[in-house]
């Protein structure tokens, strides 16, 4: 292991972002992995040319298998004692990322977090998320920390020990981080982290096939459909470790936060019509998927000290039902899956022109 850190990217159809993201991992420290998983665009011969000029890249041929699929054979060809994911359209802050990866070698621990800058389009200042008070976090003593940690990978650095707890198939499309990240915290009960930034995500907006796009776009269900999905069968990996119990109300609260930032993106989108009865219909589903949401011990203390955006999501959703006269305890005794295909059925979209 001569290297420090790999960074594991997926690629596909981003030739445009690529240059932007390989040079930003570029270090002596860091080991690349590559893997174009059947791009139709040039992304596969930008690699190429990359890799002439930087010569710590490893391109690896997937085949059009999804995210999952790719990171997994990235996982295979780890040789460093830390690894991190990356997405192929964003960059990150290489310096930054790499004293938190020397504190969590020095420090014997093996899950590190960093803050992350969210570039929105059409929104020309980008957001960075919370300052933490701790940069030690002990899950069994601090739990509130647990659930206030994102469910991404891409703010983390992990080390070579985690690859078996990661390295596992899913069905996901979307949220496919969420099913493993706060697995992996459980798993490991401790983690590091940095205030300063180390990773820039730029979305691209609402529309395509991205995950971003497909999991926040309220006009269909089927983002909400990922998002239960993937909690269903995180409760399953903690529940089959003995690990739910003790975590049941921080996995609740994640959910019910992720849950009230879709009802906020409903009453802020500028294509719903029914804006209130779709807002509606989404408490009809989080009380058919949580019935007891409103007990939860973080809901009832207003999510205070949570990430800096989940808190503003929170207080958003709660003006507009009030706004609105949402009754949260509304509930047709349906099935979720009932409720979800409901869904689109139920949401009027304006036309364009």
């Amino acid at each position: 292991m001569s290297k420090l850190l790999t960074m594991i990217i997926p690629v596909y159809n981003t030739e445009k972002y690529l240059e932007r993201c390989i040079s930003s991992c570029i270090s002596e420290e860091v080991q690349i992995i590559a893997i174009d998983d059947g791009s139709t665009d040039n992304s596969l011969e930008t690699l190429k040319r990359l890799k002439a000029t930087y010569q710590d890249i490893e391109i690896l041929n997937g085949n059009h298998q999804g995210a999952v699929h790719a990171r997994r054979m990235g996982l295979a060809k780890v040789n460093t004692k830390y690894f991190s994911f990356v997405d192929s359209d964003d960059k990150v802050r290489i310096k930054p990322y790499l004293r938190l990866c020397k504190k969590l070698d020095a420090n014997n621990l093996k899950v590190g977090n960093g803050r992350m800058t969210v570039y929105l389009p059409g929104i020309p200042i980008p957001f960075t998320s919370r300052k933490w008070k701790k940069d030690y976090l002990d899950f069994t003593k601090d739990k509130k920390e647990f659930s206030n940690t994102t469910c991404s990978y891409l703010d983390k650095i992990f080390h070579y020990d985690n690859i078996p707890l990661l390295d596992q198939d899913s069905k996901q499309t979307v949220y496919e981080d969420m099913e493993f990240v706060y697995y992996v915290l459980a798993k490991n009960k401790s983690m590091l982290h940095s205030n300063e930034s180390i990773y820039e995500y730029h979305m691209r907006g609402l529309t395509g096939n991205s995950t971003s796009a497909i999991g926040l776009n309220m006009n269909y269900s089927n983002g909400i459909s990922g998002l239960l999905s993937a909690s269903t069968s995180m409760q399953e990996k903690f529940k089959k470790d003995g690990l739910f119990d003790s975590y049941e109300q921080e996995l609740e609260s994640i959910m019910i936060k992720l849950i009230y930032q879709r009802i906020h993106n409903i009453f802020f989108s500028n294509s719903i019509e029914n804006k209130k009865e779709m807002a509606l219909h989404m408490i009809d589903i989080l009380n058919s998927y949580l019935p007891n949401w409103q007990e939860n011990i973080y809901y009832q203390n207003h999510f205070q000290n949570s990430e800096y955006n989940d808190y503003l999501f929170y207080l958003s959703t709660e003006a507009n039902l009030k706004k609105y006269h949402i009754d949260k305890n509304y509930t047709t005794h349906k099935p979720t899956e009932e409720l979800l295909k409901d869904y689109d059925k139920k949401i009027k979209i304006k036309k364009l022109g």
